[in-house]
């Protein structure tokens, strides 16, 4: 007690300055926690339900990314399946006779059957070398009736359609990330969009970036050539991004939620191309 007493000044300056340091010091405490680290961001989840970006043409959004996951899964399927027959399937040696074995027998066989012991073919009496007769060689070819081409239908200008481009899985990184991240454009106009079943950490400052690097890059690589897409509207649930004209997506092919004030990445999702 007696060295509790030291501490707290008796003059009340002192006992003043000392209630503001403590003040001073839990304000930043709650600065640090609540604005800089956003530790409470941890507890809240921001939860959106957006519905699928409009087009100048109708189309059911939803049908079309059931319909182009299906297709994905369909060809991973089949791939895989073909690479394990590949490996199974043993090379079948002829042990007989060759390919070549067999054309040079047939080359030495005559039209009746009878081969000559050089190998050459024996003409029959009154034919050609072509195997034709006399008669039917004098006799003149038929020409066949000149026909018209039929003029082409005239062509219509396509009306211009919804459809899914890229299709990618959400993955972790630093924090736990998985859903569906899909590219839908109709030609002029371009969405990125999580899908309902997109789920990751909720975290202060993240942002959708798309990068050149591939999804398991260093942060290095991610950051040294990426498209910010804008705030990450909630860290569950269906939402859209436009994605800017002129992007080529074969080369920004890797979508991440990008924590913009400590260099962290969420998770990452790599846009496959359904063509």
């Amino acid at each position: 007690m007696r060295f509790l007493s030291r501490l707290i000044p008796r003059s009340t300056g002192g006992r003043w300055a000392l209630g503001t340091g403590l003040a001073a010091v839990v304000g930043v405490g709650i600065y640090l926690v609540f604005f800089v680290f956003a530790f409470h961001l941890i507890f809240v989840d921001e939860v959106v339900d957006e519905e699928g970006p409009e087009f100048a043409v109708e189309a059911d959004i939803d049908a079309l990314i059931s319909e182009a996951l299906d297709t994905a899964t369909t060809t991973a399927v089949a791939a895989g399946d073909a690479g394990e027959t590949a490996e199974s399937e043993q090379p079948v040696t002829d042990q007989s006779m060759s390919v070549g074995e067999h054309a040079d027998e047939s080359a030495g066989m005559t039209e009746g059957g009878e081969s000559d012991p050089a190998g050459e073919k024996i003409a029959k009496p009154g034919a050609t070398s072509d195997g034709e007769s006399a008669a039917d060689a004098d006799e003149p070819a038929a020409t066949a009736p000149a026909t018209t081409a039929a003029a082409p239908p005239p062509t219509t200008e396509a009306e211009p359609a919804v459809r899914v481009a890229y299709v990618g899985s959400f993955g972790p990184r630093s924090h736990p990330a998985e859903g569906t991240a899909v590219v839908l454009t109709d030609g002029t106009q371009t969405f990125l969009r999580f899908d309902d079943d997109f789920a990751t950490d909720n975290g202060p400052d993240l942002n959708v970036y798309l990068h050149t690097a591939g999804p398991d890059a260093s942060v290095g690589d991610l950051v040294d050539d990426f498209i910010d897409l804008g705030d990450l509207k909630g860290n569950i649930g269906a939402q859209n991004y436009v994605v800017p004209a002129g992007i080529d997506l074969d080369r920004y092919n890797t979508v991440s939620v990008w924590c913009v004030r400590f260099r962290v990445v969420f998770g990452t999702a790599e846009l496959v191309p359904m063509n």
